[in-house]
């Protein structure tokens, strides 16, 4: 027979027995008071628990926006109407796939025809973008996107005097851009969102020019910050509640 393994065993049951005795003849006060203590101590660290849970780092989350842009062609303006899907890498990559259109009517004189046209340009076209944003801070957010896609363009023509249809124009555009993109956040849930850049398109036909700097102002919505504090704010409401119910307990 172990006697040291046995001795030990009969050691610790009698040092909790003494341990429950002792406490059993505490004051009843002394008990609730510490009873107390530990739930509001038990109730203090959960919350801090999960508030951390809430506003941990993501690094891998989902984006999508709106992106409309103003823009010239030939030096005339033009509205470009897009949406970008992707995802957001570490709060500072922006990486993912664009889809525009742009449609461009105007009216000109050809003088060797002797006739007025009606003339109506449509681009469209798909772009893999990446933006890296090198400002990072409470108020501002600054960023560079670059952009390459492929797309196409049709151009049709009417006479304006007669509205005979003429012979219109395809081909496929190779569209490069980039710009700076300035979002400055007078709150954590809202930005005012500038960017102002160039575009230079690729086509198969050297006598289109599609090229031309492109704006935009508008704003920006932080989805998942307002998500974060919404829950934050639900999770101390309820805390405040629990903290209150502890509270009354007798001290």
């Amino acid at each position: 027979m172990n006697l040291p393994l046995t001795l030990n065993k009969y050691r610790n049951v009698f040092l909790k027995t003494l341990l429950v005795l002792s406490l059993s003849l505490l004051p009843k006060p002394l008990l609730q008071a510490q009873n107390k203590a530990f739930k509001l101590d038990s109730l203090k660290q959960q919350f801090i628990k999960d508030s951390t849970w809430i506003f941990r780092p993501k690094h891998v989350f989902p984006l999508l926006a709106s992106d409309q842009r103003n823009s010239f062609i030939n030096g005339k303006p033009v509205n470009i109407w897009g949406i970008k899907a992707g995802v957001t890498l570490y709060d500072r990559h922006n990486m993912g796939l664009g889809g525009y259109s742009v449609t461009n009517s105007t009216q000109r004189y050809v003088a060797r025809l002797d006739r007025t046209i009606n003339q109506n340009t449509t681009l469209q076209y798909l772009t893999t973008f990446y933006e890296y944003s090198f400002i990072e801070t409470r108020w501002w957010e600054v960023g560079v996107p670059v952009e390459i896609g492929i797309g196409k363009y049709n151009i049709s023509s009417t006479d304006a005097n007669t509205g005979r249809v003429l012979p219109s124009r395809k081909g496929f555009v190779v569209p490069l851009g980039t710009a700076l993109d300035i979002n400055f956040k007078p709150t954590k849930w809202f930005a005012i969102n500038v960017m102002g850049g160039y575009r230079f398109v690729i086509t198969d036909n050297s006598r289109l020019n599609f090229n031309g700097w492109f704006y935009s102002f508008g704003g920006t919505i932080y989805l998942r910050q307002i998500i974060q504090d919404l829950r934050y704010f639900d999770k101390k409401r309820n805390y405040k509640k629990e903290l209150e119910i502890i509270n009354r307990l007798a001290d």
